[in-house]
C-alpha cells in the first residue's frame, strides 16, 4: 500500500462526513468534528482533576476494595463519615455520649501514711494526709523530723560557744535542735573554762548536761585545770547523760600527746598548735610559750612543794624557723623548764642571721634534736640572762658578724638550783650549760678584732660531743674561746678541732678526760695561756692530743695521756712543747716526738713538776720549773 492508498472517514457531530485523503490538509477540512463517530460521546472534554463524579451513599458501612467503580468507593466513604460522632471532631469528653456515673473497684485499695491508712473503692472519695516542709529551707541545712507534723530544716550542728571562761553553763543554739542519745555537735569554745565547777552544755534550753572526757570506764569532768583552750572547736556526743568530747582540733582531745604544743610551719601535715610562715617565726615560739605557762598555770603544785616549777615541751616539726627577733621566755619564781625538741638535727632546723639574741631571760632551756644556725652573731649573747642551757643531739653553728666582742650564752654563774644536767635529785648547782651527744662549731671573720668570749656559766658539761673552734681573725691578738668563764665541770669522750687563735677553756677548773684534741695552729690551745694566771686548772687525763707545737695546759695532774705530732711526715727535729704554768703530777703519758724531736715540759717558773713513768720517743726534756722530779721516764722506739 501506498500513501495515497491511506483514507481516513472522519463524522462531526452533525452526522457530516468527510473523507481524507493523503493530500488533503487539515486546514481544508470543514464542519463540526462528531466524537461519537470515535466512541468519545461520554467522556467529557474537561482536566481529569476537574471531573465531577457522581455517586450515593452506601446503605451500610464496608471497607472499600480494589477494582470497585468510583461511585461505590466514594458511597461507602460517606457511610462512614456520616456514622461518625462530634466527639471524634473535638476531642472532648463532654460530646462523649454515654458516659460511665462510677469506677467502682471490686478489689479495694489501701492508702498508707504516717503510720496510718485508710480505704478507696471508687464508690465514695478518700484522702490521706502527708507531711511536708513548710518552706524550701536554707542550702546545707538538712530535714530532719519533727517528732509530729511536718519535717523540719536543721541547721548544720555547728555553734559557737561565747559563755564567759568562769561561767560554769555554757550555751548555745542550734535551730531545730532535739535531744536525743547519739546527737553530735561540733561547739566552738571562745573561752577556755576557767571555773573550779564542773561545765556544762546545754543546746537550745534542752537541759544543761555535764560535758566530760571517757578515760577508761571513768568520767572526767572539765573543770579550770583540765579544759579546752581558747577558741578549740570540741565535738560532742550525747550519750543519754552526759556530752562526751570525743574529739577537737587542738589539744583537748585531739592533740599530740607527745608535747605540750606543737610547732610545724604552713607545709607540715598533721596537729599544730602554731604554724609559722618562714618570715619571722619568733611570734609563733613566743605564742607556745605563753601557751605552756597557760597550761602549766591550771595545776599548780601545792603551797610549800620542794619542786615548784612550770614548763613543757614544744616539739618543732621537719622544717626550715627563722627567727628574726629576740625570744623572750620570762622568769618567775616558778623556775620554769622550756624543752624545744625538734625531729632530727637534719629535719628540724632554727636559723638567725645578723641577731644579736636568740632567746633571754630564762631559767632552764634544753634543745633536743635540731640544727640551730648562728648565722652572723651580732655581738650577743646570743643566749643572755638564763641560769641552765641544755643541747642534747643537736648541730650548732656559730659565726660572728661584726668586729665586737661575741658572746654566744651568758648564764648566771651564782644561780644554784636543781641541776638540769643530770646531776643527783636535790643537788645543788651553779648555771650550767650541757653539750650531750651535739656538734657545736664556731667561726670567725677575717675582719674580727675583738674576743670571741664563747660561754660563761657556772658548771660545764659536755660528753660524747664535738666542737669545732675556727678562728680565722687576722688579728694576732683575737682569740676565740669556747668556755670563757666556767667555775667547774667537765669536757668528756669527745672530739675538738681549734684552728687559729683559740682556747678550749678560758678559766675554770674543768676536768677534761677521753678526749681527741686537734690542735691544727701553732696558737692553739687547750687552755688560754697567760703566765700571770694563778689559776689551776681541774684534771687532764686518758686525752689523745695532735699538736702542731705547741700544748698549753693549767692542770695539777696530767695522767695517761698520749702527745703526738699534728702531722705524722713533721720533721723529727721539730721541736713541741706542753706549758702548764702550775705545779703538776705528769704522769704515765706518751710524748711523741720522732727519732730525734724533743718533748718540752715547761712550767713558765710558776711551779713544780713532777715529771714520773712517761714514756717518749725522741728526747724528753722538762723546764723552767722551781723544782722539778724527772725520775723513771722510758724512751721507747715506735
Amino acid at each position: 500500500m501506498t500513501e495515497q492508498d491511506i483514507i481516513i472517514w472522519l463524522k462531526d457531530d452533525s452526522g457530516k462526513e468527510y473523507i481524507l485523503y493523503p493530500a488533503t490538509k487539515a486546514e481544508n477540512i470543514i464542519g463540526t468534528f462528531d466524537k461519537s463517530k470515535v466512541g468519545l460521546d461520554n467522556v467529557p472534554n474537561v482536566a481529569t482533576n476537574d471531573q465531577t463524579p457522581t455517586f450515593t451513599e452506601a446503605s451500610t458501612r464496608a471497607n472499600i476494595a480494589s477494582g470497585e467503580k468510583l461511585s461505590t468507593l466514594f458511597g461507602k466513604i460517606k457511610k462512614f463519615f456520616t456514622d461518625l460522632k462530634t466527639v471524634a471532631f473535638t476531642g472532648s469528653y463532654t460530646d462523649l455520649s454515654n458516659k460511665p456515673t462510677s469506677m467502682q473497684n471490686p478489689n479495694a485499695l489501701t492508702l498508707s501514711m504516717n503510720g496510718s491508712s485508710t480505704s478507696y473503692t471508687g464508690a465514695s472519695t478518700a484522702s490521706k494526709s502527708w507531711y511536708a516542709p513548710t518552706s524550701v529551707g536554707t542550702a546545707g541545712y538538712n530535714l530532719i523530723s519533727n517528732g509530729s507534723g511536718a519535717p523540719v530544716w536543721q541547721q548544720p550542728p555547728y555553734a559557737v560557744c561565747s559563755t564567759s571562761g568562769n561561767t560554769a553553763v555554757k550555751t548555745v543554739s542550734i535551730s531545730n535542735f532535739k535531744l536525743t542519745t547519739g546527737v553530735r555537735v561540733l561547739v566552738k569554745f571562745t573561752y577556755e573554762h576557767t571555773s573550779s565547777t564542773a561545765a556544762t552544755l546545754n543546746v537550745n534550753s534542752t537541759g544543761a548536761k555535764n560535758i566530760v572526757v571517757h578515760c577508761g570506764t571513768d568520767n572526767i569532768f572539765v573543770k579550770d585545770y583540765f579544759s579546752w583552750l581558747a577558741g578549740e572547736t570540741v565535738e560532742l556526743v550525747y550519750d543519754g547523760s552526759y556530752w562526751v568530747a570525743i574529739a577537737s582540733d587542738m589539744r583537748f582531745i585531739t592533740g599530740a600527746q607527745s608535747a605540750t604544743v606543737v610547732i610545724g610551719t604552713t607545709k607540715t601535715q598533721g596537729f599544730c598548735d602554731f604554724r609559722c610562715d618562714g618570715t619571722n617565726d619568733a611570734e609563733c615560739f613566743n605564742k607556745a610559750i605563753k601557751r605552756i605557762k597557760t597550761i602549766s598555770s591550771r595545776n599548780p603544785p601545792k603551797e610549800g612543794s620542794m619542786t615548784w616549777r612550770y614548763g613543757g615541751t614544744i616539739l618543732v616539726k621537719t622544717g626550715v624557723y627563722n627567727i628574726n627577733s629576740t625570744i623572750s621566755i620570762g622568769q618567775s619564781i616558778t623556775r620554769d623548764i622550756f624543752t624545744f625538741k625538734g625531729e632530727g638535727p637534719f629535719s628540724t632546723w632554727i636559723q638567725t642571721k645578723d641577731l644579736q639574741c636568740f632567746m633571754k631571760n630564762f631559767d632552764s632551756l634544753c634543745f633536743k634534736d635540731l640544727y640551730l644556725t648562728c648565722d652572723g652573731l651580732n655581738e650577743g649573747p646570743y643566749f643572755d640572762s638564763g641560769d641552765n642551757l641544755t643541747f642534747e643531739n643537736c648541730y650548732i653553728s656559730v659565726r660572728n658578724s661584726t668586729s665586737n666582742v661575741g658572746v654566744f650564752a651568758d648564764l648566771n654563774t651564782q644561780y644554784t638550783g636543781e641541776d638540769p644536767g643530770g646531776g643527783s635529785s636535790g643537788e645543788l648547782q651553779q648555771g650550767c650549760f650541757v653539750l650531750r651527744g651535739s656538734t657545736m662549731t664556731i667561726k670567725t671573720l677575717s675582719t674580727s678584732s675583738n674576743c670571741f668570749s664563747g660561754i660563761n656559766c657556772g658548771v660545764l658539761k659536755v660528753d660524747d660531743s664535738e666542737i669545732n673552734l675556727f678562728n680565722n681573725s687576722n688579728s694576732t691578738s683575737f682569740e676565740l674561746n669556747f668556755a670563757y668563764l666556767a667555775m667547774t665541770g667537765y669536757i668528756s669522750n669527745s672530739i675538738i678541732h681549734c684552728s687559729g687563735k683559740s682556747s678550749i677553756v678560758n678559766s675554770g677548773a674543768i676536768n677534761i678526760t677521753g678526749n681527741v684534741i686537734y690542735l691544727h695552729s701553732s696558737n692553739s690551745r687547750i687552755y688560754h695561756y697567760n703566765t700571770s694566771i694563778t689559776e689551776v686548772g681541774g684534771v687532764f687525763n686518758a686525752n689523745t692530743v695532735y699538736c702542731a707545737y705547741y700544748v698549753y695546759l693549767r692542770c695539777a695532774t696530767i695522767t695517761g695521756n698520749k702527745f703526738l705530732k699534728l702531722n705524722e711526715y713533721q720533721s723529727n727535729s721539730v721541736a713541741c712543747y706542753l706549758y702548764n704554768p702550775c705545779s703538776a703530777s705528769i704522769t704515765g703519758n706518751f710524748f711523741h716526738g720522732g727519732a730525734s724531736g724533743t718533748w718540752y715540759i715547761d712550767a713558765a717558773s710558776k711551779g713544780s713538776l713532777n715529771v714520773l713513768c712517761n714514756n717518749y720517743k725522741g728526747t724528753l726534756a722538762v723546764r723552767n720549773t722551781v723544782t722539778q722530779n724527772n725520775a723513771y721516764n722510758l724512751s721507747v722506739n715506735y
